[in-house]
């Protein structure tokens, strides 16, 4: 069913740049986008998206963030 939304002007740039750095029209990206987030293990705490890891998965801990933000991911 095709449906419209509207995105504020800084909101339209931003996820039309998005969409033409991944190669795909506006509307497929963001029905991409969109699906994903219908598909992911989410739930809404005070009106904050919380994502569920699934059992085993690795914790992320501040000291992994750090390293991640602080290393040159392309080497």
């Amino acid at each position: 069913m095709p449906t419209s939304i509207k995105l504020d002007d800084r909101l339209a740039e931003k996820v039309a740049a998005l969409a033409a750095d991944a190669g795909q029209p506006i509307d497929a990206f963001v029905e991409r986008v969109l699906q994903g987030l219908v598909d992911a293990d989410i739930e809404l705490r005070d009106g904050i998206p919380v994502f569920r890891m699934p059992p085993g998965a690795p914790v992320l801990t501040a000291a992994d963030v750090n390293r991640l933000l602080h290393s040159d991911l392309d080497s």
